[in-house]
């Protein structure tokens, strides 16, 4: 397992290299010039060719490239063009509100999606069954931007349980920083709900007709043991598969639920880089979202291994 482990975080090595060399000479092509967004169109082009001196765009690209792939080997992801701040700090700020939305949706997703998926399964092709699935459809269908509008009015507007938008961080006002958390996460979690539970139901009918636990029923025991105990833990392998690519998907940055509720987290940071032609914020973003999918797509891999015993990496 150790060797396995080893060899996976080595791999990470070429790919974040080839993400690397992508994100460079796509965000490097992209049309605009980042200079005159910071100094704007009445900008003389002795103003323009002094600030692309300072900033070095006024280099070959090649060599910009090697230079900017150097810092970024030490850490330095370069400096934000439009804030005047260092990426990586820009980025470990940002982080935190993303996370803790990303924590938040998924622990609702995957608590009501497998309810929903086991429920499912157990009552298939009744009332519950039904529920369930038109829950999963509702879930998968439903544009994340239409749900946070809809949430938003009801409970901000309407109702004023929540902030219509903004965030406070967690260390300067404490527990009071989830309420402008609560109604992305919900909104976040739907979706995640929907996919877990289409999912749990899935493996779940194709666990219930093994024969092991025909003969569980035969020994004459409870539908809860069976279902928990025998089925559910044999049922995980798909729906763990699931879990992990939502959550990359989540930490990766909620670019449309964040610029809805106006949460500064990475997704927002993104968009406004985007915009903005902010070269290296957008460079670091792309990075940071490969580096997620790939630790997070081991962690998947491992847990294979804890659920199933049979399977063994070398």
């Amino acid at each position: 397992m150790r060797n396995y482990i080893i060899k996976r975080l080595l791999l990470l090595i070429p790919i974040i290299f080839i993400v690397a060399v992508i994100a460079f000479f796509i965000t490097n092509l992209m049309p605009g010039d980042p200079v005159r967004v910071i100094l704007g169109n009445m900008a003389t082009e002795t103003e323009v060719a002094r600030v692309k001196e300072s900033l070095g765009l006024d280099q070959p690209l090649i060599m910009r490239f090697f230079r900017w792939l150097a810092n970024i080997i030490k850490g330095d992801f370069g400096e934000s063009l439009y804030l005047n701040a260092p990426v990586a700090k820009v980025l470990i700020e940002r982080m935190r509100p993303t996370f803790l939305i990303a924590i938040l949706a998924e622990i609702l997703g995957i608590s009501v999606g497998i309810l929903l998926g086991i429920l499912a399964a157990v009552n298939h092709r009744k009332i519950l069954d039904q529920f369930s699935i038109t829950v999963s459809l509702l879930g998968i269908s439903i544009p994340s931007f239409w749900l946070a509008l809809m949430l938003m009015f009801v409970f901000s507007v309407r109702l004023g349980w929540f902030p219509v938008s903004g965030y406070e961080p967690f260390i300067e006002v404490g527990f009071s920083s989830f309420r402008y958390l609560i109604l992305p996460a919900i909104t976040l979690a739907f979706m995640q709900a929907g996919l877990i539970a289409r999912m749990t139901r899935s493996a779940m009918l194709d666990t219930l007709k093994q024969d092991y636990i025909r003969t569980a029923k035969s020994k004459g025991l409870s539908t809860k043991i069976i279902v928990f105990k025998h089925a559910l833990k044999n049922s995980m392998l798909p729906v763990i598969t699931v879990i992990g690519h939502n959550f990359a998907v989540l930490l990766g940055g909620t670019w449309i639920v964040e610029t809805i509720f106006v949460i500064p987290g990475t997704g927002f940071m993104a968009i406004n880089a985007i915009m903005r032609r902010d070269i290296p914020v957008i460079q670091a973003s792309i990075i940071f979202v490969a580096v997620i999918y790939v630790i997070l797509n081991l962690f998947v891999d491992l847990s294979y291994a804890f659920l199933n015993p049979k399977i063994r990496y070398h």
